[in-house]
């Protein structure tokens, strides 16, 4: 119990810290509405209600994307299905779960629970096919194969599942910090291998079949005199491209590291704990104090960095047509041009923030508020 509530607090402190907390003497002033040039047009496809969102809770509650189907959860555990392209509510299914992550693919939505469950529904009816306990809380997505069900759990456990049947194949544990942040990276599947990440800032590759491993390697290494000094969590999303693993951490570095020995390429000095994306060569970073970079993958020398957002307490970023969009924590949506950073496009989308970051499928984004609205939207450079 105590370890869950110091874990609660770091989360406060960090959003106060970001977000300019009125008792908080380091709190950052937001950066007023950035004025632009506008090069593009936004456009909403649809808008719906998807329950009561995250109430501005310090989880972020991801909608997850098929090809026919935009699956959401909120707080309360009410889960939603939607025509992606229309919007059309298909079902609402009440889980009575904390949901923490999910993720759809092979005919099922797999969630993961804040209370320490894995099931698996159809992803057409949402009828519950298997339901396991895991050794502790879920709270990032987990991932899926064509036989598996890879997820990693707040204690530093990853298991893999049958997808079919729920029966675990193989656990593979790590040590972690007694403080982290409230979070995980998820699990990610490639060429046969399972890239994890840690709150201790290693990455740690695994067989996919046996849970064997193969290599891991620090990105960061924890420095300072206080527990908080000394947070170096890899709550992002790792990206494996081009024969490389690229990493960001709290508090640590953005690195690259080599897929096959984990060999480092390079790192940079760099803060976050929000999705990363890649285009053109490039990553693209919302840091800490809301500073969007484009990081080169060869070399990591900045290519851009666009201060305009700075304070605004940014929810990560994606790519939709070409371009890096991220959200900020009063609603607004940015669009910036991946070749100079400069914004093109912005739209308000609603006053309590985003309950996830932006989604993009099939150049359409989804974005989720805090109070549990979903709406799509297509972008359109002006004639």
């Amino acid at each position: 119990m105590k370890k869950r509530l110091l874990l609660c607090v770091v989360s406060v402190v960090a959003a106060c810290a970001l977000h300019g907390c009125s008792s908080n003497p380091n709190a950052i002033e937001p950066a007023p509405l950035p004025s632009f040039e506008k090069r593009f047009d936004v456009d909403r496809l649809w808008h719906r209600d998807a329950g009561f969102g995250n109430h501005r809770g310090s989880l972020m509650l991801k909608p997850v994307a098929t090809e026919q189907f935009l699956y959401t959860a909120d707080i309360r555990g009410r889960l939603y299905c939607y025509d992606r392209h229309s919007g059309k509510k298909i079902w609402r299914k009440d889980l009575s779960m904390r949901v923490g992550g999910m993720t759809a693919g092979y005919g099922y939505l797999i969630i993961g629970t804040r209370d320490g469950d894995a099931l698996a529904l159809d992803a057409t009816s949402g009828e519950e096919k298997w339901r396991v306990r895991l050794s502790s809380e879920v709270l990032s997505a987990p991932t899926i194969s064509a036989d598996k069900v890879i997820v990693q759990t707040l204690d530093g456990r990853v298991t893999a599942l049958n997808v079919d049947s729920g029966e675990s194949i193989w656990i593979h544990e790590e040590a972690v910090p007694i403080l982290t942040l409230r979070g995980t990276s998820s699990p990610l599947v490639a060429s046969g291998k399972v890239y994890t990440a840690y709150a201790s800032g290693k990455v740690v590759v695994l067989e996919e079949a046996t849970g064997i491993p193969v290599w891991d390697r620090r990105v960061a290494e924890p420095t300072g005199r206080s527990e908080l000094d000394r947070l170096v969590d890899i709550d992002a999303n790792l990206i494996v491209e081009g024969g490389g693993v690229f990493a960001v951490t709290f508090q640590g570095k953005v690195a690259v590291l080599e897929e096959d020995s984990g060999r480092p390429y390079w790192d940079k000095d760099m803060s976050s704990y929000q999705q990363v994306s890649s285009d053109v060569g490039a990553l693209f970073i919302a840091d800490d104090h809301g500073l969007v970079w484009s990081i080169d993958q060869r070399t990591g020398s900045a290519l851009w960095k666009n201060d305009s957002l700075y304070g605004r307490v940014l929810n990560g970023t994606a790519i939709q047509k070409g371009l890096v969009v991220t959200g900020d924590a009063d609603g607004y949506l940015h669009w910036l041009d991946v070749i100079d950073g400069g914004i093109v496009a912005q739209r308000f989308f609603d006053p309590d923030g985003f309950a996830a970051p932006p989604l993009v499928y099939d150049d359409t984004l989804y974005a989720l508020s805090g109070d549990g609205e979903l709406a799509a939207y297509s972008v359109e450079a002006l004639k």
